[in-house]
């Protein structure tokens, strides 16, 4: 009689049921059995984010057992976020400051006609999701988790009522998002650790009076780009105009990253900075003045054809010295991290390709696959933060050996030690279809994603060619 061998549980999957169980530690439902299968499936999404849930579980079984779990009502969302919330609250100890990005990102789903609890996005007939994160930061820019998530479905008979927003009360508005995440990731902080200071970081969409309002009251801070020329007190009677009339406080060379039309190039940036108090107009007799501080950063004279650099930054941050300004600079430069987020859950973890038939069941796989689009996010950046740090931080002893053994097309040498996590990232970024050439720099999310998927592949083979 044989016997087949039983697969040999890897390093990466002792990791990933690691982290899972720290990701749900405070997670409470009805019946601890769907906690214990709520870990499993996130397991499951954590070794392979990119596949379907068909795709990534082992057995059918698992598959059944994963879609019961996402349709049983006593599994919510609601439990999951806490528990991630949470998790990331208490990575916040020993940090004195943390830096807490929110932005709202339209989920879509144009294939589900037929689920219920969706709504519309820019048209009429549109099935989608709204979802309005904190991702929250250490000061170096790597990723500490999510603080806060909100989901919601605009309900189609408010399409085309744009103009009516005014007549609102604020709390209806979705403007109120920003003023909503603040106040959820500051009870978490204070929860957890009130020692941390949180530093707010908008785009325009945040330009709000209220929101700002809140970011003054709460005794916090924020970087906040400006989306529209403010009244202010003074000469210049307008925001714009009263920072542009301030002396240059410095002058800096930057090189500008390579985009679609148009090169890699270097920009000669000025950065003028002003004490304002914005001056709310006589329509919002409620409203206060804000006393606060703008940075303006701009390319004064950009190449014949290219729209130059312009920020104009609202904070309450002192920028009274060129570091100060800086500082503010670099802070705001952190909001992509959002950006990267929201790619690595849309076109890595594929959200938008389910074919759940519920809101509510979607909103449940959402959370779980946030958390694994951050831990994703976590690793791509690591590699940035500590180059020099042998591979296995991230990668077990099949993927490292696989990864370099296809690479240069020849065994791996007993006794050879695994390369450095910059070499690494590299190799992956070159499956992924990173060219790797001078000037390139190093490989970004898309294709780091791309390359993680196929070397996870690539060892699913090797795996399978050793049973």
């Amino acid at each position: 009689m044989t016997h087949r061998r039983t697969p040999r549980t890897s390093r990466k999957e002792i990791r990933a049921r690691l982290w899972a169980v720290q990701q749900l530690a405070t997670l409470r439902l009805p019946d601890q059995r769907l906690a214990v299968r709520g870990v499993r499936f996130l397991v499951q999404m954590a070794l392979r984010p990119a596949d379907s849930i068909l795709q990534g579980a082992r057995t059918p079984a698992d598959a059944k057992g994963c879609y019961r779990f996402l349709e049983n009502t006593r599994a919510s969302a609601r439990p999951h976020w806490d528990a991630i919330h949470d998790h990331t609250a208490q990575g916040l100890v020993g940090l004195p400051c943390a830096v807490s990005v929110q932005d709202t990102t339209a989920l879509m789903f144009p294939t589900l006609r037929a689920t219920t609890g969706l709504g519309t996005a820019d048209r009429p007939r549109e099935e989608a999701l709204w979802m309005h994160s904190a991702l929250v930061l250490r000061p170096d820019g790597h990723p500490v988790g999510l603080l806060h998530n909100h989901v919601w479905a605009r309900p189609l008979p408010e399409f085309g009522k744009g103009h009516l927003r005014k007549a609102r009360p604020f709390e209806d508005k979705e403007s109120f998002e920003w003023v909503r995440g603040m106040r959820r990731t500051t009870k978490l902080r204070d929860r957890w650790s009130p020692k941390t200071r949180l530093v707010h970081v908008f785009d325009s969409a945040g330009d709000v009076h209220e929101v700002l309002a809140e970011v003054v009251a709460s005794g916090d801070d924020a970087v906040v780009r400006s989306g529209r020329d403010r009244c202010v007190a003074g000469e210049q009677g307008l925001l714009r105009a009263t920072v542009a009339a301030a002396p240059l406080l410095h002058r800096k060379r930057i090189a500008v990253p390579r985009k679609e039309g148009q090169r890699k190039r270097m920009a000669t940036l000025e950065v003028r900075t002003a004490p304002v108090t914005i001056t709310p107009s006589s329509a919002y007799p409620t409203r206060e003045a804000l006393a606060v501080r703008a940075v303006w950063v701009h390319e004064p004279e950009p190449p014949p054809g290219v729209e130059g650099l312009d920020w104009l930054l609202v904070t309450t941050l002192p920028v009274d010295t060129v570091k100060q300004a800086l500082r503010v600079i670099e802070l705001y430069r952190l909001r992509w991290r959002i950006e990267e987020f929201h790619l690595v859950l849309k076109s890595g973890c594929r959200l938008e390709a389910t074919q759940l038939k519920t809101a509510a069941r979607i909103e449940t796989l959402l959370a779980l696959l946030c958390a694994v689009a951050v831990r994703v996010l976590q690793f791509t950046h690591l590699a940035r933060l500590e180059p020099d740090a042998p591979c296995t931080v991230m990668l077990g002893e099949d993927e490292w050996r696989v990864l370099v053994a296809y690479s240069e097309q020849r065994a791996v040498a007993v006794g050879r030690a695994p390369p450095s996590l910059r070499e690494a990232v590299r190799l992956i970024g070159r499956l992924g279809g990173h060219l790797g050439r001078k000037g390139d720099g190093m490989p970004g999310v898309r294709s780091l994603w791309r390359g993680w998927r196929d070397l996870c592949l690539l060892v699913e083979g090797y795996r399978a060619a050793q049973l």
